[in-house]
């Protein structure tokens, strides 16, 4: 970022901080613009005191001249470009000017730029507003549709790209998130969570190196980012690599060894080296940190499984369709188990 935006930013900033500050008494000042009688209106009016118009102005009506009328039609439009035109405008520069400082690192100065672009642009702040509601929601149509009003509106805010993406993967259209979580990072080159999310996109569509190339991206920008480590592991694992993802799970578990997805890590990845009891500890960890969390039961019910604990594999199958009843990996795992139970019992294997 070269001087000249960083001085026209930090410019705008200032004027929008005082506009916004001083809105009612600039305002006021206008107001009292709008009284003052320019070029002597006043002995404008009738100079031929003998000349009777054919068309009387009512008593209760104010005579306004030419002059008049000229005056106030100027002041209308200082007061609809100062009201309308100017707060947009700088609304604008502030969100490109926050841009470039989340860029480089100053998410100070980053977010004091888009919370006043937001106050000055008062159908942005709405739209997305609604936005940030419909996805706590789970509205995630509306989502869709309240975030793109915001895109419409000014189309290099950040969140608007990112909660629409949300919205999306939630949906699970996964290109579609793909493209908001790529035109983020164009935005913000340096937003590590965006590669994050862009990454777990590829790994829901198993497009490990992808995956693992947005991960190691956001590693390079932010090294202590666990859920970069996080992810990276389990894209490596998935592809087989569990040397690979055991490195990576235990980074992540000196990061933030108190989340969840830190034992579903590790879980997953000595399931893939056939260490099934260490993978069962870290699993069962897993979900007594977070019950409701789909993955693990799925993790848990191959490695019951893979030990012919059959019926401990179809209630864990059981309980992640309870979860997400749109999950087609549980019902085909559960339809694997039930085979299987039904060989083990008539002694078929």
């Amino acid at each position: 970022m070269n001087s000249e935006t960083i001085i026209a930013g930090l410019c705008c900033l200032s004027l929008a901080i005082v506009f916004f500050l001083f809105k009612p008494q600039f305002f006021i000042l206008l107001h009292r613009l709008a009284k003052i009688e320019f070029g002597g209106a006043k002995n404008l009016q009738y100079i031929d005191q003998d000349f009777e118009p054919e068309l009387t102005t009512p008593s209760f009506l104010p005579v306004l001249t030419k002059e008049k009328i000229a005056v106030r039609i100027v002041i209308f439009a200082i007061l609809s470009y100062l009201i309308y035109i100017v707060p947009i405008s700088l609304s604008r520069i502030l969100i490109e000017f926050g841009n470039s400082e989340y860029s480089v690192g100053n998410e100070r100065f980053g977010t004091a730029s888009y919370n006043l672009a937001l106050e000055l642009n008062n159908g942005l702040k709405k739209t997305i507003n609604q936005c940030y509601t419909d996805n706590a929601r789970k509205q995630y149509e509306l989502a869709i549709s309240d975030c793109s009003k915001a895109i419409e509106i000014d189309s290099n805010y950040v969140n608007a790209y990112s909660n629409r993406a949300l919205a999306y993967s939630n949906l699970k259209k996964y290109d579609q998130a793909i493209a908001d979580y790529t035109r983020d990072i164009e935005l913000v080159r340096t937003i590590a969570l965006a590669y994050i999310n862009r990454g777990i996109m590829y790994s829901n569509q198993n497009k490990y190196d992808l995956a693992i190339a947005d991960f190691t991206k956001a590693i390079d920008i932010n090294p202590k980012e666990p859920l970069a480590y996080l992810h990276r592991g389990l894209a490596h694992a998935s592809k087989g690599q569990s040397d690979l993802a055991m490195i990576d799970c235990n980074k992540a578990s000196e990061l933030d060894e108190k989340d969840w997805d830190v034992y579903y890590c590790l879980g997953f990845a000595f399931n893939a080296q056939q260490k099934y009891d260490l993978a069962l500890t870290n699993i069962n960890e897993a979900i007594e940190l977070s019950p409701r969390e789909l993955g693990p039961y799925l993790t848990r019910g191959l490695i019951y499984g893979a030990q012919q604990k059959y019926d401990s594999a179809i209630a864990d199958y059981t309980k992640a369709i309870d979860i997400d009843p749109k999950n087609s990996a549980a019902y085909f795992n559960r339809g694997q188990a039930y085979a299987a139970q039904q060989k083990k019992r008539f002694g078929y294997c």
